[in-house]
């Protein structure tokens, strides 16, 4: 993708499995950007499917005794030495009773719990999505976020040109840069105020620019001239035009 593309999981929408892989941002972060609404539902298995995988019946056992005193105790008894066979075969019969009681319970329970990660708050944490998005606010939200990012790729094209080796966080320094001396109250999260900047104060942007090429180009020469021989400084001047070399001559003076 060239543009910025946005993806945003509605309210009580669910992005599963092999869905999730084809509008996954990291096919391409520079341009993917992902959104959910509080109430939307995102990750690879259904909560379902993932008890059956993390969280099966052995694992719901062990946390019963853990957690439920009566299971604990029946626990307990049945692994005394001195119980009979009878009595033994009755406390199997009450933990069974108790166990299956409970099942249902810490299965849904087990659901609810791997739920909760697939809702936009743990998704955001987890950064598989850039922010959570009320649906309200979600039309407003993507205008001012659009509009920032196609002004931001017009300058980061003409920052490129100017230095092509330049990476996307080299060319985000410079634009947080310039954005502190331009505001230096501003926040430069803030999508309207770093679109308003961009588009409001042009000039003052395109000012920024050209001092930072002359920047560049003066170390790319300084970088040159030092690592040059005499003669071929001296050759470089020769075959400047008389007019240009008298303007450089004395600028050095």
């Amino acid at each position: 993708y060239r543009q910025p593309v946005f993806v945003y999981i509605i309210p009580n929408g669910e992005l599963r499995g092999g869905a999730w892989v084809v509008v996954d941002p990291t096919i391409n972060p520079d341009m993917m950007e992902m959104y959910a609404d509080s109430k939307s539902r995102g990750g690879v298995l259904e909560p379902e499917g993932i008890v059956e995988i993390k969280f099966r019946k052995p694992q719901m056992l062990a946390c019963m005794e853990r957690l439920d005193p009566q299971v604990r105790d029946l626990r307990q008894a049945l692994a005394s030495p001195d119980l009979g066979p009878e009595q033994k075969a009755d406390i199997k019969r009450q933990l069974e009773l108790r166990e299956k009681l409970l099942l249902p319970v810490y299965t849904q329970i087990a659901v609810q719990f791997a739920d909760l990660h697939d809702r936009a708050g743990r998704m955001a944490a987890k950064g598989v999505i850039r922010s959570e998005v009320q649906w309200p606010h979600a039309r407003l939200h993507f205008y001012q976020r659009l509009r920032r990012r196609l002004l931001e790729e017009q300058l980061r094209k003409q920052i490129a040109a100017v230095r092509p080796r330049a990476t996307r966080d080299e060319q985000l320094c410079l634009l947080r840069a310039w954005f502190a001396d331009a505001c230096a109250a501003g926040d430069f999260e803030d999508d309207v105020q770093v679109a308003t900047w961009l588009e409001s104060q042009a000039e003052q942007v395109a000012r920024a620019l050209a001092q930072w090429k002359a920047a560049v180009e003066a170390g790319d020469v300084a970088e040159q001239v030092a690592a040059a021989s005499d003669e071929a400084l001296v050759a470089a001047l020769q075959a400047l035009s008389t007019e240009r070399r008298e303007q450089l001559l004395a600028k050095l003076q």
